[in-house]
């Protein structure tokens, strides 16, 4: 076990050159964006893929007839063309669903009208406070930023995929220069790079299977109840399930406020109760508070990154806030002047000071 560190034992110059590195950071993020999201996304993409690249790259035939950049060639590709295709039928979604908007409104309105008129006891319902907060214009605002988000990831697709490219470049050479560079920092480098892609690698496939089981599941039921544009609420249903703890639950209010246009009272309770029981049984089968446990993040600090980069950076910044997350505490965790501030940040910080 190492040295236990004091408050009062703080170099005031690490702390001062941290605070520093973080103004400069936030300023970059907010001003850079064009420039530093794509390059942010292509790093993540790159660490995602490197795993299954190389695994293809250890086959016989691939060491024998293929060239050592192919299975990155071939896995960027699919990538893209899935992304694309998804992003297509959202737009096509989203125009459908405005369409309808018009016809939703007239039921909308009949709904309310019907549901002043009804009285318990000589007691009235007011719902205009209800109107005032959600309204189908609200929900298509919602779902025309959302798209748009996803949007302009793949109008920035092109950028992306350059830097992307020049990573996996650099992948090949950058060690033997670090090695050369920096001889006695090159393994901590290393080890950074290793422990952050097998952390992203880790939260990514879990949190895409728990999204796509729940995103299925919604899927299904809003089909089969006949809920308009049900293809586009389990896609933003798998979206949203990347940001932690609140991004699911914030995905049911639309199609639960659809459901009560559209599905008659004992039916859009019933699919209240079928969507909060969905995410409620993923959650507790697959990852309670997975985020936070698998990756020793205090979920008050997962909260707060997810706020600041939806600040900085709308939708896309909140999928990729955790990620970003798992970067950064592994680097902190990588220096002993910065070790204390990774403990801050921990679930279950016994855990890596009996490591250290």
């Amino acid at each position: 076990m190492g040295e236990r560190q004091n408050l009062k034992d703080l170099d005031s110059g690490t702390v001062a050159n941290v605070g520093i590195i973080l103004l400069v950071a936030v300023l970059a993020i907010k001003e850079l964006e064009s420039i530093i999201q794509p390059l942010i996304i292509a790093i993540l993409l790159f660490l995602l893929i490197r795993p299954a690249a190389q695994w293809i790259e250890d086959r016989p035939i691939m060491q024998k007839y293929a060239h050592p950049l192919m299975p990155y060639g071939v896995l960027v590709v699919i990538l893209f063309v899935v992304l694309w295709v998804a992003s297509q039928l959202l737009y096509s979604n989203l125009t459908a669903f405005t369409e309808e908007v018009p016809a939703l409104t007239d039921q909308l309105n009949d709904k309310l009208a019907w549901i002043e008129e009804f009285e318990i006891r000589g007691y009235s319902f007011d719902v205009s406070g209800v109107t005032a907060l959600i309204s189908l214009d609200t929900i298509n605002n919602y779902l025309t930023g959302f798209v748009g988000s996803l949007a302009s990831f793949t109008a920035s697709a092109v950028t992306v995929l350059i830097f992307l490219l020049f990573i996996i470049l650099e992948a090949e050479t950058l060690p033997r220069r670090l090695k050369a560079a920096y001889p006695e920092d090159v393994e901590r480098i290393e080890a950074v790079a290793s422990s952050s892609g097998e952390g992203i690698n880790t939260y990514v496939v879990t949190r895409a299977t728990v999204a796509f089981g729940q995103a299925l599941v919604a899927g299904f039921v809003l089909w089969w109840l006949g809920i308009p544009g049900w293809f586009m609420w389990a896609s933003i249903t798998f979206m949203m399930d990347f940001i932690p703890y609140v991004g699911a639950l914030i995905s049911l209010i639309p199609p639960i406020f659809l459901g009560f246009i559209v599905l008659s009272p004992t039916w859009a309770i019933g699919l209240i109760l079928i969507l909060v029981l969905n995410q409620q049984a993923w959650g507790a089968i697959v990852e309670p508070q997975l985020a936070g446990q698998r990756l020793d993040m205090s979920p008050i600090v997962l909260l707060l990154l997810v706020a600041f980069w939806g600040w900085a950076w709308g939708v896309m910044g909140m999928v990729l806030g955790v990620p970003l997350a798992v970067i950064m505490k592994i680097a902190l965790e990588s220096d002993p002047r910065t070790r204390p501030i990774a403990l801050m940040l921990s679930r279950d910080p016994s855990q890596q000071s009996d490591g250290n």
